[in-house]
């Protein structure tokens, strides 16, 4: 240390007579300074799954990573009280389904005929819920019968009941990814407003689509007895399913960009939304399956089926809050990992006086 020391003092009196010299004289600070520097505090989930990749290779590492990744996620989601959360939202979301489909068939009246829309977000509705949409479309269709008396009252009950699905949804987001402050009262609800018209958006996109897909299928069969019918199916069929479980992954992208009180990149929230689109068509499949296991007609008798929309609410809301905890555990990695392997910056030169 003491050479160091004195070396450096040399040069540093020297530097003074010779400008060329305090090129060394930094070189030299620089690395004593970089010595001196404390390491950057290491990512638990980046160090145990250092030591799974030594121990069983590169496919180890990923799968231990995930492993990390997911325990930790539920560990926060658990902590945080996100099935609390998740029941609101749910409450709230069912308070919203009547109104959203209201003021979407009193706007798109105008465009394609009744019938034709009914039928088509009767298709919409059962793509996205794991049972029979009949029983909401029978009351549409008895209350739609006056649009232009419902449809002011419709758009007032969305307003309030899309508030309540995502001003907590929104908390939620904060609590995640660490954000101390929220938005004010106002700029909170001009965010659930226009969460609102983006979902609506989505929802008239996906009715659209079926649109589409019933023409092709029309066309399918007129066309039978082409040899060329029956591969032009199945890929159309392909591409429709991948459209869909696209738009699934673009309302969670949206989610998860939009809700939280701070700058979002892409690369923060498109891994997180994959996966948890991912997860919600898994928990549809797997509610489809145990439903008539659930016996809620039994139970409730006429509510069985408001119940099971309201369980599937509730387990959607879950999954898009466990799906916001893996955002964050995810960039969390990514974050520690640029921390960690990112060099110390050299200290920039400053010009010597010489006297």
């Amino acid at each position: 240390m003491s050479s160091s020391r004195l070396t450096s003092s040399t040069l540093t009196a020297k530097a003074k007579q010779n400008p060329r010299l305090s090129g060394k004289y930094y070189k030299l600070r620089g690395r004593q300074r970089a010595r001196r520097q404390p390491a950057a505090p290491a990512n638990p989930i980046r160090m145990s799954t250092r030591d799974g990749s030594r121990k069983n290779g590169a496919w180890g590492y990923r799968w231990e990573h995930i492993r990390q990744v997911l325990s930790e996620s539920l560990r926060h989601f658990l902590a945080e009280d996100s099935l609390t959360v998740s029941a609101s939202i749910a409450y709230y979301l069912l308070l919203s389904i009547f109104p959203l489909m209201l003021l979407l068939l009193s706007l798109s009246s105008i465009y394609i005929r009744h019938y034709e829309l009914s039928g088509r977000l009767a298709v919409v509705l059962e793509s996205y819920l794991p049972m029979n949409p009949d029983f909401i479309m029978r009351n549409l269709v008895s209350i739609s019968q006056s649009f232009g008396r419902v449809s002011a009252i419709s758009s007032l009950l969305l307003w309030w009941s899309s508030s309540g699905v995502f001003l907590p949804l929104e908390r939620a987001l904060n609590r995640a990814w660490n954000v101390g402050k929220d938005r004010p009262w106002w700029r909170r609800h001009l965010v659930a407003l226009e969460m609102t018209l983006i979902m609506t958006s989505l929802v008239f996109i996906n009715s659209a689509m079926v649109g589409i897909n019933h023409s092709a299928h029309q066309w399918t069969r007129l066309k039978a007895l082409h040899p060329l019918s029956a591969p032009f199916g199945v890929g159309y069929h392909v591409l429709v399913g991948m459209l869909t479980f696209g738009t699934t992954v673009a309302m969670f992208v949206v989610l998860f960009e939009r809700l939280p009180n701070r700058p979002m990149k892409f690369r923060q929230v498109f891994p997180s939304a994959l996966l948890t689109a991912l997860f919600w068509e898994a928990a549809r499949s797997l509610f489809t399956l145990l439903l008539p296991y659930f016996n809620y007609r039994h139970i409730y008798g006429s509510i069985g089926v408001v119940v099971a929309l309201m369980t599937w609410a509730y387990a959607s809301s879950a999954v898009t809050l466990f799906g916001a905890q893996v955002s964050r555990a995810l960039y969390g990695t990514l974050e520690a990992g640029e921390v960690n392997n990112q060099p110390v910056p050299a200290p920039v030169p400053q010009p010597v006086e010489v006297r």
